[in-house]
């Protein structure tokens, strides 16, 4: 009996630090084609090659970046770049969304100027990556990431 109140104590504990904590990376991205393309970035090492078959772009640089940690109490304000700015009001999925999984209000400032407002799903395993206008050399994105 004791064994398993331990465990279940244990589950509840784990479950409330997988939401308590997650830290989400922010990125501003240059989407280009480039003769002799750049090593692809580690943070986007995983969807790099689904990135290059959806937009066509052979080389992803990162223009800006930081980190914060997703909290549903408070909207956040995270600035990955001088001209970017991205307002984030964070909630809890529902069980069937996935442990770790936020439904996000987003709305994506360039300068002071509105560009986007819109909802998304953001999971540890579900990066969100969201097409911003058109740079002269390529395809300006902003990329949502959980971190471990």
């Amino acid at each position: 009996m004791r064994y398993f109140l331990l465990l279940i104590l244990w589950a509840s504990l784990a479950g409330t630090r997988v939401h308590g904590a997650e830290k989400v990376w922010t990125a501003v991205l240059l989407a280009t084609n480039a003769a002799k393309p750049k090593p692809v970035p580690p943070q986007l090492a995983a969807a790099c090659a689904g990135l290059q078959r959806i937009l066509k772009y052979n080389q992803f640089e990162i223009l800006g970046s930081t980190t914060n940690v997703m909290d549903e109490r408070e909207e956040s304000w995270m600035v990955p770049s001088d001209n970017f700015w991205l307002r984030v009001k964070a909630r809890r999925g529902s069980a069937a969304d996935g442990i770790g999984t936020y439904l996000l209000d987003l709305e994506l400032f360039h300068d002071k100027r509105p560009l986007v407002e819109t909802e998304a799903k953001l999971g540890p395993s579900s990066p969100l990556f969201i097409r911003g206008p058109v740079h002269s050399t390529g395809q300006v994105l902003i990329v949502l990431m959980v971190q471990p």
